[in-house]
């Protein structure tokens, strides 16, 4: 069963561990390890810092981790990351229920977003399970979608990618 726990710095290794794994699925999908570089210490322990980031835990074992915060109307999923032998059941899944969770909580929350990769078909395709669209495929203007243009042109260059948006909802 996992448990969801706020991580903390004595976490750091743990998600390092995580997002090294995590990172490697890019590699191995032909993503060049110049264009996809996995966080190092200084931006884990940014994410502690500045945003929610949860550690998920099957026993001792440390699994994966999500990272999200408040940016106007949206609730901005910075980062679901899963290990590469643990990928595949439910985890993903678990850790966005969680974003979504707190997004509902949150009064002032329309929307979800998140920043995508265009040519990662298997996170695509979790996005897209969860009911995330990309933006440029939305019929409507939403509120504030300059926050969105900001979330793509803070995106390290290189490797194209999408804003995709998902609606609170009751």
């Amino acid at each position: 069963m996992l448990v969801l726990s706020p991580a903390t710095a004595h976490d750091l290794p743990a998600l390092q561990e995580i997002e090294r794994s995590a990172t490697d699925l890019y590699y191995a999908a032909g993503f060049s390890r110049a264009a996809i570089v996995a966080r190092g210490l200084a931006d884990m322990r940014a994410l502690i810092g500045q945003t929610t980031l949860l550690l998920a835990r099957d026993g001792d074992e440390a699994i994966g981790y999500v990272s999200y915060y408040p940016r106007g109307p949206y609730m901005h999923l910075e980062e679901i990351a899963v290990r590469r032998d643990r990928q595949g059941r439910g985890s993903g899944r678990l850790l966005a229920d969680q974003v979504l969770a707190a997004a509902r909580a949150d009064p002032q929350c329309s929307h979800l977003s998140l920043v995508a990769f265009c040519r990662a078909a298997w996170a695509l395709r979790l996005y897209d399970r969860l009911g995330f669209r990309s933006l440029a495929a939305l019929p409507d203007p939403l509120p504030h979608a300059e926050l969105l243009a900001e979330l793509l042109a803070e995106a390290a260059p290189g490797e194209p990618r999408q804003v995709m948006v998902m609606p609170v909802g009751p």
